[in-house]
């Protein structure tokens, strides 16, 4: 995996940085978490990674004015250097799923901490889970502490191995990243259909564990029919 900078931009400005991590995973909360941070935070794109584990995908940029088109993992940045979110949006392939968590936790592994967002299958919660939060959190990072003065539990666990149902490669990326990088783990539980919501919510939560003061969220324009148009009223008269 390769990290192709845009023109002008400085690589070891990666280095203190924050890097938020989303992973594919039930609903693609990560994923619309952070398009919500992207564009409320006006991060910018710096680059993108080079990267042939994942399903291939092109489409236009979200301002027309923009030049280039997307790819299946890009990088931002705010301006201060602070923050560095990844948007993955496409799925590992089939085969290729070791050498993907190899080669980001490689990138990842370079930046000051990573809080890694997963979501879990909340049909497949523990008694002790249904009650409470949608949020659990787990890791060696300095968020955990944060987190659970929020009231945000621990992940509960059985003989000592993390389980997190329908999250995807995200216990194989934090086992690799936890020896390389401090890593905090945040998870949400959902369920699949319209998962907006759930990312506002886990937004709120992740904007206030990091401090962002962020006030309102700004979706993007790809929003407008994430789900479909609406559905006309008439019909069900």
């Amino acid at each position: 995996m390769s990290f192709i900078p845009v023109p002008n931009y400085d690589p070891s400005s990666l280095k203190g940085s924050t890097l938020i991590l989303p992973t594919v995973s039930i609903g693609n909360v990560p994923q619309l978490v952070s398009d919500l941070l992207i564009h409320s935070l006006k991060l910018e794109r710096i680059g993108f990674l080079d990267q042939d584990s994942l399903v291939p995908v092109s489409g236009i940029r979200e301002d027309s004015t923009d030049v280039g088109v997307t790819v299946p993992l890009e990088v931002y940045q705010s301006k201060d250097h602070q923050w560095t979110c990844v948007q993955q949006r496409s799925p590992t392939l089939k085969g290729k799923r070791q050498e993907f968590i190899n080669d980001m936790a490689t990138f990842a592994s370079q930046f000051k901490q990573v809080v890694l967002l997963t979501s879990m299958d909340a049909t497949r919660r523990l008694d002790s889970q249904i009650n409470g939060p949608p949020f659990r959190v787990w890791g060696n990072g300095e968020y955990k502490e944060k987190a659970v003065a929020l009231s945000v539990p621990v992940l509960e666990i059985t003989d000592d191995k993390l389980e997190l149902p329908g999250s995807g490669l995200a216990r194989h990326l934090y086992e690799q990243l936890e020896t390389k990088v401090p890593v905090t783990l945040l998870i949400m539980f959902a369920l699949e259909g319209d998962n907006v919501q759930d990312s506002i919510e886990f937004g709120n939560f992740i904007n206030t564990l990091l401090s962002l003061q962020l006030t309102g969220w700004t979706p993007p324009k790809s929003w407008e029919f994430l789900f479909g148009t609406p559905f006309n009223a008439d019909l069900y008269q």
